[in-house]
């Protein structure tokens, strides 16, 4: 159990190695499930009442849904998946709760309904891939928008009822799953925002290449607009309603080279003070914008009634406080637990409780309750209880400029008990890869290859989110190209330090980062001892679709590339590696899951027959039931398990032979570039 005490004295300044310093003996490695096993609970919310915390917890190592009663201390587990999950419970009301079910990894949501007893549970919506093999129960459900105050039998839903690309706001009955519309789509909806007392007020449009924001007043039907920017262009979109629910929180752009918040004033139509600004960070959360289109980075105090502070990654997670209660509150937490983030995840209705999350770079977190009126703040679980986090390797924020000056961020993780000369390193890039970034948090993956000895290097190369429009833009069409120069950079900027043994670097990334992996063991074979790519796209051919949307064409267009436009299809065969496995050299482990909606299965099924012609070292594991990663717990294990064995088997020990020849840097990649 995690106590308060008085602060524990680590700090982390700026990144310094001191090569004389004692160091610690190295901890033992911890068994691979240590790392991935799933955690002990997570995804807590309150009930409406806030007397009940609905939320996830292993079962038959399945995630499954249980409730806490707060006042008599009882749980009630209300699911018994054994071969898929649950996942995102919601309160509809204080009685009955949803949460969706995935298909082994099709990413096709099935929507489920069940009281907090455990009673009339049933499925409100199937999902596509469930529906195409049983019955068809309202596929054209999206997602859950909120509660309809007064109304406990309904929710409001986002479901493709008039078009069936475009999202309308929709009634779904809780008890039937039918579902009515109360808002045609204005055009295709990215998001709604609702105001706080649960109307629908703001829909982000977009017309490619136009994103529009329209508002309509709380008891309106028109919209109109109240601005509109090109998508690739400097604007601003809403962030959330404050609590007079005419004034908005957004973030802009304009006139400046990163984003930050401002207020703005939905009557008079004009944007009014500074909020927040930051010259190197945008001040929203990077990877919910890249995902969502929207960022829950605005903290809403239902009992003040008002927006009380916001959140963004800048080389760790800060806040900035606009209610002095929270920032006393969060300063006290910080002096207890120093380097540690205490974010408030959800606070109850009546604003009497909060439910904070707190994790640094070594702890993957603990959930508190707060009690406001007793100041009372109360352990619920450590969500991985086997992690120690003294024992885990501290995260460090660097920054290095790439060969064209470009400076990049990152971080770099040393093993704990090692000295930081000439380790073993793992360059790990990112997935996405536009508008994603890695953040200082705990990461199962760093700390796992950190308890093997390795140094970990992460760096926001070009494309990433979160460092402004410009760094982002950097990266268009430039995969396998400057995206790559600059993780080989972020290796001869280790190498440089002396951290990194050129001998016995390791690249290893999933998604983006297995396409980066492939791409450095093609077009860079100097520079890597091993490779490990995980679901990683191999050719961008098969990853540009030949339909879709306009908007989402433009999307492609202008990130990957047309495959109509001679130059684009030649540089895009040019950075694929699956089209020259006979340059590679380092044996590579790859995994890709058969039911994979982002990333075809087809990209490892080719990239090993390529190289399995070119008589290349490889290891391949292919799960059936399982999507864009591994969710189930065993075959996430299975998995690290073997990696773990594949590095023990390929990564040199030190002055050990290295099987990739000359240590180098090379220029990147073997394809012209433009």
């Amino acid at each position: 159990m995690r106590t308060f005490l008085a602060p524990l004295g680590f700090a982390f300044g700026g990144f310094v190695l001191s090569l004389s310093a004692a160091v610690p003996a190295a901890p033992a490695e911890p068994p691979v499930e240590t790392f991935f096993q799933s955690p002990a609970m997570t995804a807590l919310t309150f009930s409406p009442n806030g007397k009940y915390i609905a939320c996830l917890v292993p079962w038959e190592r399945r995630m499954n849904l249980l409730v806490i009663d707060l006042e008599k201390g009882t749980r009630n587990l209300l699911t018994s998946f054994k071969d898929r999950q649950a996942m995102q419970p919601f309160w509809a009301n204080d009685d009955r709760i949803l949460f969706r079910v995935d298909d082994a990894g099709r990413e096709s949501y099935a929507l489920y309904a069940v009281n907090r007893d455990g009673t009339k549970p049933v499925v409100l919506a199937s999902g596509y891939s469930l529906a195409e093999t049983t019955q068809e129960v309202n596929v054209r459900f999206r997602s859950v928008l909120g509660r309809i105050k007064g109304d406990p039998k309904h929710v409001l839903v986002l479901a493709n009822l008039t078009y069936r690309d475009w999202s309308d706001v929709a009634t779904l009955n809780l008890e039937t799953g039918e579902m009515t519309t109360v808002i045609k789509a204005p055009g295709d909806v990215h998001y709604y925002l609702r105001d706080h007392e649960g109307n629908v007020r703001i829909a982000v449009v977009e017309k490619t290449p136009v994103r529009r924001v329209l508002h309509r007043e709380p008891k309106g039907r028109d919209w109109t607009v109240l601005g509109e920017h090109h998508m690739d262009q400097p604007g601003w979109e809403p962030l959330a309603f404050d609590g007079d629910n005419r004034t908005l929180f957004i973030w802009s752009d304009v006139g400046r080279k990163t984003r930050a918040i401002y207020r703005y004033d939905t009557t008079a139509r004009q944007q009014l003070d500074l909020v927040k600004e930051d010259d190197t960070y945008d001040v929203v959360d990077a990877n919910a914008v890249a995902a969502m289109s929207f960022t829950p980075s605005t903290i809403f105090d239902p009992a003040k009634g008002r927006i009380v502070g916001l959140s963004y990654a800048a080389d760790r997670t800060r806040f900035h406080w606009i209610d002095d209660e929270m920032r006393e509150l969060e300063k006290k937490m910080s002096g207890s637990l120093p380097d540690t983030v205490h974010r408030p995840r959800q606070f109850a209705e009546d604003g009497s409780k909060i439910i904070f999350f707190s994790s640094s770079d070594r702890d993957p977190g603990v959930y508190y309750l707060y009690d406001r009126k007793r100041q009372k703040l109360s352990e619920l679980v450590a969500i991985k209880p086997a992690i120690d986090p003294e024992k885990m390797s501290p995260m460090r924020p660097v920054k290095f400029p790439a060969r064209d000056g470009l400076m990049l961020h990152g971080y770099l993780t040393l093993p704990a008990g090692r000295e930081p000369k000439n380790l073993p390193l793992i360059l790990h890039p990112h997935g996405g890869p536009y508008g994603i970034r890695d953040e200082w948090q705990y990461n199962d993956e760093v700390q796992f290859y950190a308890s093997r000895g390795y140094a970990v290097l992460q760096v926001n190369y070009r494309g990433s989110g979160g460092y402004g429009r410009a760094h982002e833009q950097a990266g268009f069409k430039r995969q396998g190209l400057e995206m790559q120069d600059d993780l080989s950079d972020g290796v001869r900027w280790a190498i440089a330090q002396g951290v990194a043994d050129p001998g016995r670097v390791v690249i290893s990334g999933a998604s983006y980062g297995g396409y980066a992996t492939m791409a450095g063991l093609t077009f860079s074979p100097e520079l890597y001892c091993a490779g490990i790519n995980y679901l990683g796209v191999t050719n961008y051919e098969l990853r540009i679709p030949k339909e879709a949307p306009p908007d989402r064409m433009y999307w492609w267009h202008t990130r990957i590339g047309n495959l109509g436009d001679a130059t684009d299809r030649k540089r895009i065969r040019d950075i694929s590696p699956v089209h020259f496995a006979d340059r590679v050299v380092a044996p590579v482990l790859m995994a890709y899951g058969k039911n994979d909606v982002r990333v075809h299965i087809d990209h490892g099924f080719d990239m090993e027959r390529a190289l399995k012609k070119a008589g290349k070292t490889y290891e391949m594991i292919i799960e059936d039931e399982e999507g864009h990663g591994f969710r189930m717990e065993e075959r996430r294990i299975g998995f690290f398990t073997a990696v773990d064995r594949f590095l023990k088997k390929y990564v040199p020990p030190p002055g050990g032979s290295v099987r990739v020849g000359p240590a180098k840097v090379v220029e990147m990649p073997a394809a012209t570039k433009p």
